[in-house]
């Protein structure tokens, strides 16, 4: 995700923002944002801070996101937490 941050010219301090790309659409949209929106869910580490939409975050939980270079294409792929209690 740094390396994608790096290509595009976003500055080291943003973040990268996942949300909901249109209302009942499926999938993840992101983008690099400088800042949060008020009711996003808050992540990552001082390299790479992670800002999830709440609705979306809702659906995903606390998953791990991370890209895949499939074919010459960058893939976003999104693992779901598994809760290790019976």
């Amino acid at each position: 995700m740094i390396t994608a941050r790096n290509d595009i010219g976003a500055p080291d301090e943003w973040g990268i923002r996942f949300f909901a790309p249109v209302e009942g659409q499926p999938g993840v949209a992101f983008d690099f944002v400088e800042a949060p929106e008020p009711d996003d869910s808050l992540g990552g580490s001082g390299k790479m801070r992670t800002y999830v939409d709440a609705g979306l975050h809702r659906d995903l939980g606390d998953a791990t996101v991370d890209f895949q270079e499939l074919d010459g294409n960058a893939e976003l792929i999104i693992r779901p937490h598994r809760d290790g209690r019976r």
